[in-house]
């Protein structure tokens, strides 16, 4: 064992923390039952439909942008729909905030059970469990993986750690701060074991492809990033688009005195610093300065997505009860920290309520997007015009399209491909298939302005809608959706 003593459990707050999570996961499910939102309408749907073909496509387990670690444990909740993935997110998350809440307790933190109303009260990160995203499972592997070093149990810490990668890229990175970590802590014997998850998977995918070396062949990723490059700030500024401005504030005091306490030999030599300095702040300052870099040099095909610090928002909830540590440090009694901590936990949830940007809005974030609802009302037109028949092959780019109709979107028979090589392949659709038309999709993967197929003698428009793209600002524009057959 790598340490002296053993933390006490409060079974108080440990009752109090089972309670809170048990309260906030109902939430959550009631939540992911009412809502229509699906987080965006692009990737939370993509993830969401390898996991769902998952079993009827095997070699989807091993797809290397839909992550293998995700589509393996959400392939069966995505049986039941898009409702058991939203299922399956919320469990994530209330696993994630537990483990945050025994970090939080391990530390020593004042009330650790605020980590779990934290990692709640982050509003992005409450909003992308209703999603098909990989941010929640990569938190959850991440803080998970910190639990389990704090606990002492560098083994199957650095097991956990090494299947990081196959929740996000980005668990490269991040297992260099465990091997720093276990070579600073002497754990020998658990340094190779941060290999384990690309060794399994690598012989996995060396059966299934015939090429050991799958995992870095396969990688979807270019090197130049295809949606160039923005300002370096910008994953920074970001962050109270994460947590919301009063946890942001927490989050900045936390930070701020994991900076002090380096100055501090006696904090220094608490037998859990090295793991909180190293696997707490140095992945979330390791995890922001990758996307930071790669967004301003334009790499790996970073498209500056601010929803990946999803990702580390439970350690940041962690780091933000430190922050209210250091305000209730600098009162005298325990009457006064008592006042700060309710004032504080108050803010942080009200800001939820407060109609600001990066709080919530429920017309915005639990509705059905646009581009959503054209695509549920061309699914219902097809039922009508093709009732009691089955439908023809269907070749489509936006994915929502595929749960709207309920088919599956790599059957290439039903539902052949619109691209080879980048370039549209429209000459290849059969003779009476349909072509789905979208503004954003259609023409940016497929490359096919609507101009194309309406100047095209062989497909004939049979329907097309458009709504507004943001009820609350008219002038966006508008989405739009078109059906197009092939007539000859």
């Amino acid at each position: 064992m790598p340490y002296a003593t053993v933390v006490p459990v409060s079974a108080v707050s440990a009752r109090r923390a089972r309670l809170l999570l048990a309260g906030l996961f109902a939430l959550s499910l009631t939540v992911a039952f009412f809502t229509k939102g699906t987080y965006d309408s692009g990737d939370s749907i993509k993830h969401y439909l390898f996991a769902r073909y998952a079993f009827a496509h095997p070699l989807n387990f091993l797809d290397s942008w839909a992550k293998p670690l995700l589509t393996l444990l959400a392939a069966g909740p995505a049986q039941a729909g898009f409702m058991g993935m939203k299922a399956f997110q919320c469990v994530v998350v209330a696993a994630s905030a537990w483990c945050a809440f025994r970090i939080a307790q391990a530390l020593r933190l004042p009330v650790p059970e605020l980590a779990i109303l934290f990692a709640y009260a982050a509003p992005d990160y409450f909003l992308i469990q209703f999603s098909g995203l990989t941010e929640p499972l990569f938190g959850l592997v991440l803080v998970g993986a910190v639990r389990l070093a704090v606990a002492g149990r560098l083994g199957w810490s650095a097991v956990v750690v090494s299947l990081l990668p196959f929740a996000r890229s980005e668990g490269f990175i991040l297992i260099g701060i465990w091997v720093v970590y276990l070579i600073w802590q002497r754990q020998w014997r658990s340094l190779p074991l941060v290999l384990l998850g690309y060794v399994v998977y690598s012989g996995i995918g060396a059966v299934a492809f015939g090429e050991l070396g799958w995992v870095f062949g396969h990688n979807p990723y270019d090197t130049i990033s295809a949606y160039g490059h923005g300002d370096w700030s910008h994953f920074l500024l970001n962050i109270p688009n994460l947590l919301g401005w009063v946890l942001t504030g927490l989050f900045v005091l936390g930070g701020g005195r994991m900076v002090r306490d380096l100055g501090q030999p006696t904090r220094r030599q608490s037998p859990l610093f090295p793991a909180e300095l190293l696997l707490v702040y140095g992945s979330i300052t390791v995890f922001v300065a990758a996307h930071t870099i790669f967004w301003a040099k334009g790499l790996f095909n970073s498209a500056g997505l601010a929803r990946v610090l999803a990702g580390i928002a439970p350690l940041a909830a962690v780091v933000a009860l430190n922050g209210l540590a250091q305000l209730t440090e600098w009162t005298r009694t325990e009457t006064t920290r008592r006042r700060v901590r309710l004032v504080a936990t108050v803010a942080v949830v009200g800001w939820l309520f407060t109609g600001a940007r990066n709080a919530i809005r429920p017309a915005r974030d639990f509705s059905r997007a646009p581009d959503q609802e054209l695509a549920q009302r061309a699914a219902g037109w097809l039922q009508q015009a093709y009732a009691g028949q089955p439908l023809p092959p269907i070749a489509f780019t936006a994915p929502y399209v595929a749960p709207a109709l309920g088919i599956d979107p790599f059957d290439a028979a039903h539902c052949p491909p619109l691209i080879q090589d980048a370039q549209p392949i429209l000459e290849t659709l059969p003779v009476n298939s349909l072509v789905v038309w979208d503004d954003v999709y259609a023409q940016t993967e497929a490359h096919i302005p609507l101009e194309m197929l309406q100047q095209n003698p062989a497909f004939r428009l049979r329907w097309q809608d458009a709504l507004v793209r943001d009820a609350t600002h008219p002038d966006r524009g508008t989405c739009q959706l078109a059906v197009f057959e092939r007539i000859k």
